[in-house]
């Protein structure tokens, strides 16, 4: 596990904005990175991971993948926060370049007509963690989309690929066709 000095300065200043009592941050995996704030009396729900200056905490089933971690905080530009990565296998960031050079010049051009967008969350073996955003969140034709689309495109650079969406698609502010009621 890895986490810069700019990350933790900025986990302990949001502890004590919230009153502190907090014994550290709980690091979990659904797709994509997520950080939360553990409190002291749930610390014992989940596995600690050694650190000398933070208290860094995972759910057991994500502990493999929290350990391998790395937590940094942006500050500067439009897009300030904390960035969590992993440190990546033989393969993977070549071929997560390859994947995020078709998302973006050609399946998120094709998508932004209709006001989505795709991202690539990571990458882990033959493993592609993709998010749908804007019209594509909650879109009734999301599956589409994702199937004979994203999917579909992204096979023919390998056919082994599992294209995984971890939208939460029930939330989709926006969706450019509505969810069909059965």
């Amino acid at each position: 596990m890895k986490i810069t000095e700019g990350a933790i300065s900025k986990v302990k200043e949001i502890m004590e904005q919230h009153g502190g009592e907090f014994a550290g941050i709980l690091v979990s995996f659904e797709g994509g990175y997520k950080l939360d704030l553990v409190k002291e009396e749930d610390a014992g729900n989940f596995e600690k991971i050694p650190h000398d200056d933070i208290g860094i905490f995972a759910p057991v089933e994500h502990l493999s993948r929290a350990e391998v971690a790395e937590i940094d905080f942006i500050s500067e530009g439009p897009t300030s926060g904390f960035k969590i990565t992993r440190a990546r296998v033989e393969g993977e960031e070549s071929l997560l370049k390859q994947l995020q050079e078709i998302i973006d010049n050609e399946i998120n051009p094709a998508v932004a007509s209709h006001g989505g967008v795709i991202n690539i969350l990571d990458v882990e073996g033959k493993r592609v963690f993709i998010q749908m955003g804007g019209g594509c969140a909650g879109c009734g034709m999301a599956d589409v989309t994702l199937k004979s689309g994203v999917e579909a495109r992204l096979k023919q650079l390998d056919p082994e690929l599992e294209v995984v969406d971890t939208t939460d698609h029930a939330s989709g502010q926006n969706p450019y066709y509505e969810q069909t009621k059965k």
